[in-house]
């Protein structure tokens, strides 16, 4: 995977989809800042490749979701608000992650 068209490609998005048969190979491009279990949907990552840093989930579609960010806490602050929200779900709220905006 060349990860400079990768990130040059996000640059230009919100969002980045991909397939699920494209994540092993991401992941051995970039180093794992943190790396979460959602008991629901797989692992959530924050991921930093060269000063990038990128947050990685899987969507209720099955496609790995990234999203760049210009600094770790910004990335931080979107892991912690989707791990927050599936707590939420843990507990029957009726809640849902918004994977695309």
């Amino acid at each position: 995977m060349d990860m400079n068209v990768l990130i040059d490609e996000m640059k230009q998005k919100t969002i980045f989809t991909m397939s699920p048969t494209k994540l092993d190979d991401l992941l051995k491009e970039v180093d794992i800042i943190l790396e979460r279990d959602t008991l629901i949907s797989g692992y959530i990552r924050i991921l930093k490749y060269g000063s990038h840093y990128l947050t990685q989930e899987t969507s209720d579609k099955n496609e790995v979701v990234l999203r760049l960010f210009a600094s770790k806490e910004e990335a931080r602050a979107l892991v912690n608000d989707h791990l927050e929200t599936y707590d939420q779900m843990w507990d029957g709220c009726g809640c849902k992650v918004d994977y695309y905006s």
